[in-house]
């Protein structure tokens, strides 16, 4: 049986959450967390350990078990298109929302990596001492169960591996998530399956059935409930509006905070529901005729995204998962396996391992390292570059992608209905440093493809660029970008004047009883996944509230 289940979740109906937006008095927590994800479910699981706080968590999504299989395919994501990318001929990306209790967390690739060392660093270097690496060790550990035996320099050396998000790696490789690996670095990834090789999530770690039931009477939990707009009462955040995310059902209903109001719903929503509720540039705020509660341009600006480059090859069919699709006998084998021991093919990840790499480390046209590879815990030492090697799309493909692109875009409102996506510039490729990366990063992919023919495999060219002539390669970049799904920045912990809207514990700057915990606080993209980041900014998060008391 599945681990998790067995007790039903006890979702809290609006009546129970809320009180009707006319009625005279309102149900009131401690906290109102706007946004069951990755970060909320961590958030609200941490709180809510304190048995004299009460929290309400608003999820627009709804809980689904089924997508927590490794090998499932229901997961409930919204696509929505993005703005045309002018600098990739106009084409059209879709952008993806992850409506579930926990999130993306819920629908990813389920990979765990913390990210380098110099990520963090980085931070500190723009200006954020207490998000350095150091700082934020102890709650990658606090928050990580790892099932694999790792050596002490991941930073477990005296303490339990008794955190919520289980993990573990499989092959006999450099892994990832030491602090010690090299920039470039062939490195096996840390995914968040069980011992009976099932996904766990944000919410599945921190909030699942068993938490939520134990905590009812002071956690209730509100799915399909869409955050209208965030109350203050002058420049003091009191309370939020939220109504079903089906449109049919018309009453509208409020809470009310006595502490803090808490914005964790992505990169996308949160800066939607801070415009919303009148906190952004005036001028945008204007032309929804929405009143200014604060003057803050920052919010919706420096979107950052991975970008990601597919470049597809053809193997023989055996080798590789889509001979079970195509097999019968080896099909019904693969499941019966999966069904009955959790084992097999189909209890494989997207890639078990990466391959990261600096540009500015590699030879044109051999793509060898060529410079000795400095400690990745400074700041500027960090991959740019990450190559996966992915199965589970016929033909089989590199994934190259760039891990540090200096390309900005936005997310504006559309229009002033909360039900209505926001308008996303994903900004891909308008700056010209991120063709120069991607080069790079096929350049990389050639070399590896043609080490592989060395050894007599066959292996065949499928989607790659028609020659490794810059226009060619420059061609091939435009014509076939696709996002990594990693949003983060358009609420950037930063300095006001810098176009900053959170200071650094996560406030946000002009409204007191705030804050916005999730991969928008981000200072800029970490150069790995951002699963495991977002989880540490929650966990850091509920520290800095629970030290506000």
């Amino acid at each position: 049986m599945w681990p998790f289940t067995g007790t039903k979740y006890p979702v809290a109906s609006f009546a129970e959450a809320g009180t009707p937006l006319e009625h005279p008095n309102d149900k009131t927590y401690d906290y109102i967390i706007v946004g069951g994800g990755t970060a909320g479910c961590c958030l609200a699981g941490r709180l809510s350990e304190d048995p004299a706080v009460s929290v309400l968590v608003l999820e627009r999504g709804n809980v689904h078990e089924t997508c927590h299989d490794v090998t499932s395919k229901a997961t409930p994501i919204i696509r929505s298109p993005s703005a045309p990318i002018k600098a990739a001929d106009g084409q059209v990306i879709d952008v993806v929302h992850a409506e579930t209790l926990g999130g993306g967390s819920g629908v990813n690739a389920m990979l765990v990596t913390r990210g380098a060392v110099g990520d963090f660093n980085h931070w500190a270097e723009l200006g954020h001492p207490s998000w350095d690496y150091t700082s934020l060790k102890p709650y990658f550990i606090k928050s990580e169960k790892s099932l694999s035996q790792h050596s002490d320099d991941r930073g477990y050396s005296g303490h339990p591996h008794l955190g919520p998000l289980v993990n573990q790696t499989f092959p006999d490789l450099p892994y990832t998530n030491s602090p010690t690996v090299p920039v470039d670095a062939c490195a096996i990834l840390d995914v968040a399956i069980n011992e009976n090789l099932q996904r766990v999530s944000s919410y599945h770690a921190f909030l699942p059935a068993k938490v939520a039931q134990d905590r009812s009477e002071r956690l209730k939990v509100c799915t399909n409930a869409v955050a209208t707009r965030i109350e203050f009462k002058g420049d003091v955040a009191v309370g939020v509006v939220f109504e079903a995310s089906n449109k049919s059902i018309a009453q509208i209903f409020r809470a009310r905070a006595a502490k803090e109001v808490v914005v964790c719903c992505g990169a996308l929503g949160s800066p939607q529901l801070l415009l919303l509720s009148g906190i952004g540039r005036k001028e945008d705020l204007k032309a929804h005729n929405i009143d200014t509660v604060v003057d803050l341009p920052g919010v919706g600006t420096n979107l950052q995204d991975h970008v990601g480059l597919p470049l597809m090859y053809e193997v023989p069919l055996e080798d590789t998962l889509h001979y079970a699709e195509n097999s019968i006998r080896k099909g019904l084998f693969e499941f019966v396996k999966y069904l009955f021991n959790h084992k097999g093919m189909m209890a494989s990840t997207v890639t078990p391992m990466s391959i990261f790499a600096h540009s500015t480390h590699l030879i044109k046209k051999t793509a060898e390292v060529v410079s000795p590879n400095p400690s990745s815990a400074v700041g500027g030492n960090r991959p740019d570059i990450e190559i996966m090697p992915i199965a589970h799309w016929p033909p089989n493909r590199l994934l190259t992608r760039s891990g540090r692109p200096k390309s900005l875009g936005s997310v504006r409102l559309a229009s002033r209905d909360p039900h209505t996506r926001p308008t996303v510039d994903l900004g891909f490729l308008n700056n010209p440093q991120d063709f120069v990366t991607l080069r790079k990063g096929v350049e990389l992919s050639f070399r590896l493809v043609e080490g592989v023919r060395q050894t007599g495999y066959p292996i065949a060219d499928f989607q790659v660029p028609a020659s490794e002539q810059e226009s060619d390669v420059d061609k091939f970049i435009r014509a076939t970008i696709r996002t990594c799904y990693h949003y983060t920045s358009t609420c950037r912990m930063a300095r006001r004047e810098d176009g900053g809207v959170v200071n650094d514990i996560l406030e946000v700057y002009g409204i007191r009883g705030l804050r916005i915990c999730d991969a928008s606080v981000f200072p800029c993209i970490p150069s790995g996944h951002t699963m495991a980041p977002v989880i540490v900014v929650a966990e850091r998060c509920a520290d800095l509230m629970k030290k506000r008391v």
